[in-house]
């Protein structure tokens, strides 16, 4: 005689209610999780441009160490220093200089031993290019151009006028003036993502910084 008693087969199976409870906390794990992505990512870039904005002014440098001068080109410096990449006033002719490219579109040959100073990745995505050289004519910059993560023109502001400062060139407040330019024969910088002189997010205006509040810009000279 047989004594085992009788086995039941259960099928198991999510209740609709407690796949609405997983739904949320992947709903709320994906809210928490997005944010910190896009506050790595946005470190990256930063990263990026602080070191590209180094790397210029370093091309600058060793260029003036080369020829015993800036370099300019056609560009008159009007006994004031020389700004690339604002105005009107595309960066391409100085990257075209120091990376020894498109020299015979220059009246004299600003660079007779063809050193490349620099050299730098192309930019991503053609139509909207970030982080390199821009290829072709796009919305934020003229082909050669060198623009940074948030697809805008590195300016780069040199001292053409070689009383080794950067005076009221540069759009940050707390640089202005005779007296509060950096002491440096270039400086380089890039407005951040939001591409405004200081940062609206974390309470700077017009300024790089504003006591212990630091903008989103990325310089050079600090």
């Amino acid at each position: 005689m047989n004594s085992r008693p009788p086995t039941r087969n259960f099928a198991l199976a999510f209740t609709l209610i407690e796949l609405l409870v997983v739904i949320t906390i992947i709903a709320i794990l994906m809210g928490l999780l997005f944010p910190a992505i896009n506050i790595v990512k946005e470190q990256a870039r930063k990263a990026e441009a602080k070191a590209a904005v180094t790397q210029i002014a370093a091309a600058v440098k060793q260029y003036y160490n080369e020829y015993s001068k800036y370099p300019q080109g056609d560009v008159a410096a009007d006994n004031k220093d020389l700004v690339y990449g604002e105005g009107g006033n595309s960066n391409e002719k100085l990257f075209n200089i120091l990376r020894c490219i498109g020299l015979d579109t220059f009246s004299a040959n600003p660079n007779p031993r063809r050193i490349v100073f620099f050299e730098g990745k192309g930019a991503t995505n053609p139509d909207a290019p970030r982080g390199g050289f821009v290829a072709t004519d796009a919305t934020n910059g003229t082909p050669n151009s060198f623009v940074d993560p948030w697809g805008k023109q590195y300016v780069v502001v040199i001292d053409t006028d070689y009383d080794n400062q950067i005076k009221t060139d540069l759009p940050h407040s707390d640089f202005k003036g005779d007296d509060k330019g950096p002491r440096t024969g270039v400086a380089v910088y890039s407005l951040g993502k939001d591409g405004d002189v200081g940062s609206k997010k974390e309470g700077v205006t017009g300024k790089y910084r504003d006591g212990s509040k630091i903008s989103d810009d990325v310089i050079s000279w600090q």
